[in-house]
């Protein structure tokens, strides 16, 4: 998080989502990197609570949740919706799709946007980019997709 003008915050990621914020009234900026773990764990409310420090108001703040894995692609065991459950309950659930051999997919994009929400965002401040990752290995650096090849990709944010 900063306010400070020339400073760029960046976020590398390769499937996980970079989330960036900016608070036009304050001025100041966040960039937060929240995989299944970092979802888990609220790191974008945590990101919307840090801005708070610097005098921002979750009802001013912008969001824009980045090119990431999406449910589409995100298949996993049940370790991660059963820790995405526990961490955040039932409001995870919409979130969950259970699909054949006992797996599931999840939908990060989906739930960082419901926790941006319930930190205060107004819905209509959260931008959602729909690419996926996975989907589109060919413009974006997938580790899925590559199975652990090594790589990445930046989202940049600051203030001028």
């Amino acid at each position: 998080v900063t306010d400070i003008p020339g400073l760029s915050l960046v976020i590398f990621g390769a499937d996980c989502l970079p989330i960036l914020f900016y608070d036009p009234v304050r001025r100041v900026v966040a960039a937060a990197h929240a995989g299944w773990r970092g979802t888990v764990l609220n790191i974008a409310a945590k990101a919307v609570q840090a801005m708070g420090f610097y005098g921002c108001e979750p009802a001013n703040i912008l969001a824009a949740i980045g090119p990431g894995i999406s449910k589409c692609c995100f298949e996993t065991h049940e370790d991660v919706p059963n820790e995405v459950t526990a961490a955040l309950g039932s409001s995870a659930v919409h979130f969950i799709e259970v699909i054949e051999g006992g797996k599931f997919k999840v939908d990060l994009k989906g739930i960082n946007a419901m926790l941006l929400e319930k930190a205060g965002l107004s819905a209509a401040n959260i931008a959602v980019s729909g690419d996926c990752t996975v989907c589109l290995h060919d413009k974006y650096w997938s580790h899925r997709y590559t199975r652990g090849e090594r790589g990445s990709q930046a989202a940049v944010i600051g203030l001028t």
